[in-house]
């Protein structure tokens, strides 16, 4: 547990206090105790000893949550999530089996997933072992939500390996623009699509794998129910039913965090799919007879499942109405304070580029995110998007 006196937890804790009662002084004062944390932090990180406590993990993805909420910087939450990264990675996944260290680990990953996608890179949250060890002496412990925090660990993998081969894409345009020769030419033509194939083969794996997890989500917990806003209670702006169907609700906060993080992972996966597939379309000739290596687990001869690209389109589309549908669940101050501003954030902004501009439903939620950032005084939507 954190101590009483811990300036990252009371900088977080004045900074939650100071947003949800309009207060600027308050949140001010958490100015100083962030400052505070950060020499702290700064000086265990020196120490010898005090580097491998897990007050130090503690107060780091502390402070990452604080950066989320009052946005000091534009990319101050990357700085400390990529701390978190190198605390975690350096530490081991046999220090994180303890019920503590494993919670710790836990409230980290969805941090560190993030900072990779956003920077394109594959995390080591993606190995085997840190998917396993923490909970092999207790597998039991692994929650649903830990599954789904599972599989979200490939995605920034496999965004690397997308910017890869866009690329390789352009150096094989640089070789036919300086006239190579066509057997040249042919054979970087071969190896880029043959490596865009096998990419399609892991979007698609994983895209399974996402929607088998959310038909078990669906037997367990089958937390989705027409919401009614409770008596006296408003929500800002009008939510739409015409344009979106019935708003859903949740039996709590904790399950509209599962919706939200898997519209999340879905709608990343289902772009991804997209353009993986586009790129690995032949335009010329056959690809699935190429030699190929071994390490791109794809075989010669193997015929990539057909999929209907407008599908994914549609499918997109229909995550970005169900993020809109639990708007009003989220911003009901009456029954998470705002709690559920933060759960509906980033998958809002992940819808909000799905629509047109002028589109009905992206002037909704644009609506929605200068509300958020006008009363909650919130500016994530300034550099999140």
């Amino acid at each position: 547990m954190s101590a009483p006196d811990d300036p990252s937890k009371r900088a977080l804790e004045t900074a939650l206090f100071g947003r949800f009662h309009h207060q600027p002084i308050i949140c001010e004062a958490s100015s100083k105790w962030y400052g505070k944390a950060l020499i702290k932090l700064s000086d265990d990180l020196r120490n010898p000893q005090a580097v491998w406590s897990t007050s130090v993990l503690r107060s780091a993805i502390i402070l990452t949550m604080y950066e989320l909420i009052v946005a000091t910087s534009s990319h101050g939450w990357i700085h400390h999530a990529g701390a978190i990264s190198r605390l975690l990675e350096v530490r081991g996944p046999y220090r994180h089996q303890s019920f503590e260290e494993r919670l710790l680990l836990e409230a980290a990953r969805p941090l560190i997933i993030a900072r990779a996608a956003v920077e394109a890179k594959r995390s080591f949250l993606e190995r085997p072992d840190w998917l396993q060890i923490p909970w092999a002496l207790d597998p039991d412990e692994k929650s649903l939500r830990d599954k789904l925090v599972d599989l979200s660990c490939l995605v920034p993998g496999l965004i690397e390996d997308r910017r890869d081969l866009a690329r390789r894409k352009r150096n094989v345009a640089v070789l036919l623009a300086n006239q190579c020769s066509w057997d040249d030419h042919w054979k970087q033509v071969g190896r880029y699509r043959c490596i865009a194939s096998a990419l399609v083969l892991r979007c698609d794996k994983l895209l399974k794998d996402v929607r088998a997890w959310k038909e078990i989500w669906d037997e367990q917990s089958n937390p989705i129910t027409l919401f009614t806003l409770p008596s006296g209670a408003s929500s800002s702006p009008d939510y739409p039913e015409d344009l979106f169907g019935p708003p859903t609700s949740f039996h709590n906060l904790y399950e509209a965090n599962h919706f939200s993080m898997y519209y999340q992972v879905l709608t990343s996966l289902l772009r991804l799919t997209y353009e993986c597939h586009y790129e690995a379309s032949p335009t010329a000739s056959d690809m699935t007879t190429c030699t190929i290596d071994r390490s791109l687990h794809l075989k010669p001869g193997v015929e990539l499942p057909p999929t209907d690209h407008d599908d994914l389109l549609v499918e997109r589309r229909k995550c970005a109405i169900q993020v809109c549908r639990s708007v009003p669940y989220h911003l009901s101050s009456e029954l998470h304070g705002c709690g559920g501003v933060y759960v509906i954030m980033l998958p809002l902004l992940m819808a909000r580029p799905i629509f047109r501009p002028q589109a009905e439903e992206a002037k909704y939620i644009d609506r929605v995110l200068a509300h958020l950032a006008g009363i909650w005084g919130n500016q994530t939507p300034q550099w999140f998007g």
